[in-house]
């Protein structure tokens, strides 16, 4: 259950990194603040430091906001058509995303489109939650599945199970998602089929080279928890009609410096003024700021803060890629929400999920699916080829026309690689040397892979401390 990047969130919230908790700041009230980057998670500190009263300015260098989720425009038969940069799924389990967003006057219900859980994929597979309590909406899930051997079925009910006794810690430290198949004896059958396809949809990441704890929680926390916890959440319109959209309405209508197009260069410490922030169009002070970027830009603009242990730590992180391929239909289809495809290297078969979207209300083009092609690094494609290949697929897997549009968007470093090894950045170290910054970003939030829910918890969690010197807790 993917969004490239991955579906699941957290729950129960873990203690966020706190930077520096033990180094009271000053009241927020009246206090300036700069936040660098309008992504979920800097649009998430942004609306909270505007809720503690800070005068806040935003600034990014796109033209417009939500960073890696958000609109982008493609014209398919001269028609233009808003589509998603990448194609995400949020799941009810998404707790302080939902909230954001009841925060900012958004009904989630008004964007947001929600349904029970239900896996389909090739072999006639189709496994769906029930209108019952947890966990008896799983059981009756696995009980009436279809294209599922009765082997496949026990060994998943055996493997949720353990899970449910021993905790998303369960798993070795350094074991990978394969290791969590072989101790879990899970048959190659229910690997290939259900295993692999949550794996990379979730983690972005192979399971052999995959971290098992951060794969045993998305397991955990999505399918163990309250039965809404595993329901689907796809966007009615575009994300961007979501969060980025409403967020920034909401900050302007609240004297927010919102800047666009603004790139910025670099930041100094002023002592006893707060923070200097560089920028192609000029200069900004403020007494806090919140950095929400990538750690290599983080590396980047703080050169002259961190040690060179600090900036080794940032540049550490690695990166994959996903590519999104949205095609397009002259005719009208009953395309599914959402479905699991069989992927075929051998063929240029490589996407891995298809999302049904909305159509336009005008134009030729009467049908629309997103197909998301996780760990796209893989392969060497170019993006046409991706994109022809992707549309092969779908006609072949899904018994529909060829689509007459197919268009790749590919992002070669849309999330950090989800490894037992992949680095955690110290943020508490970084307090002392950098009084009144916070860091932000899905990678920021340790324990799990990089979502849009863990991105709006490191930006609430910012924004909590930076208004009043405490992190923020569950």
């Amino acid at each position: 259950m993917p969004p490239p990047q991955h579906p699941v969130a957290p729950s129960p919230r873990p203690d966020p990194p706190s930077p520096a908790s033990s180094t009271p700041l000053e009241p927020a009230r009246g206090a300036t603040a700069v936040v660098v980057g309008a992504g979920w998670a800097g649009l998430a500190a942004a609306v909270g430091l505007v809720e503690a009263g800070m005068r806040v300015t935003v600034l990014d260098a796109a033209p417009q906001p939500g960073g890696r989720a958000r609109t982008q425009t493609l014209a398919f038969d001269g028609h233009p058509i808003e589509v998603d940069n990448g194609q995400h799924l949020l799941v009810g389990a998404y707790r302080s995303t939902l909230a954001l967003l009841e925060r900012i006057g958004v009904p989630p219900a008004s964007v947001l489109e929600r349904s029970r859980l239900r896996l389909r994929g090739p072999g006639g597979l189709d496994l769906r939650a029930a209108a019952l309590p947890a966990p008896w909406h799983l059981a009756w899930a696995l009980a009436t599945a279809r294209g599922l051997r009765w082997a496949d079925r026990s060994a998943m009910a055996r493997a949720m199970a353990r899970l449910r006794r021993e905790g998303p810690d369960g798993p070795a430290a350094r074991s990978t998602v394969t290791d969590w198949f072989a101790v879990n004896r899970q048959p190659a059958s229910l690997v290939s089929r259900i295993w692999v396809p949550l794996c990379i949809g979730a983690l972005n990441t192979p399971p052999e080279r995959a971290c098992a704890r951060a794969f045993a929680r998305v397991l955990h926390d999505a399918l163990l928890g309250r039965a809404d916890a595993s329901d689907f959440l796809l966007p009615r319109t575009t994300l961007g009609d979501v969060l980025p959209r409403p967020a920034f309405a909401w900050l302007a209508a609240r004297g927010a410096d919102l800047r666009l197009r603004t790139a910025v260069r670099g930041l100094r410490r002023v002592p006893d003024r707060g923070w200097h922030i560089d920028t192609d169009v000029g200069g900004f002070e403020a007494d806090r700021v919140v950095l929400a970027v990538p750690p290599g830009q983080v590396a980047r603009l703080l050169d002259g803060v961190l040690t060179a242990a600090q900036r080794a730590d940032l540049e550490a992180f690695e990166h994959e890629p996903i590519a999104t391929v949205w095609l397009g239909w002259r005719e009208p289809l009953a395309l599914p929400d959402a479905v699991m495809l069989e992927e075929r290297t051998q063929d240029g078969g490589h996407g891995q999920w298809l999302f049904g979207r909305a159509a336009p209300a005008s134009g030729p083009v009467r049908s629309v699916a997103g197909v998301v092609v996780s760990v796209a690094g893989r392969r060497d494609d170019a993006p046409a080829d991706l994109a022809h290949g992707i549309a092969r697929q779908v006609a072949a897997q899904l018994g529909v026309p060829q689509p007459a549009h197919a268009r790749a968007i590919v992002d070669r470093r849309a999330t950090i690689r989800c490894s037992p090894e992949r680095p955690r950045f110290d943020v508490d170290a970084l307090a002392p040397m950098a009084p009144g910054l916070a860091l932000a970003g899905d990678w920021v939030w340790h324990a799990y892979p990089a979502t849009l829910e863990s991105a709006v918890r490191s930006g609430d969690a910012a924004a909590a401390w930076l208004a009043g010197g405490v992190a923020a807790r569950a």
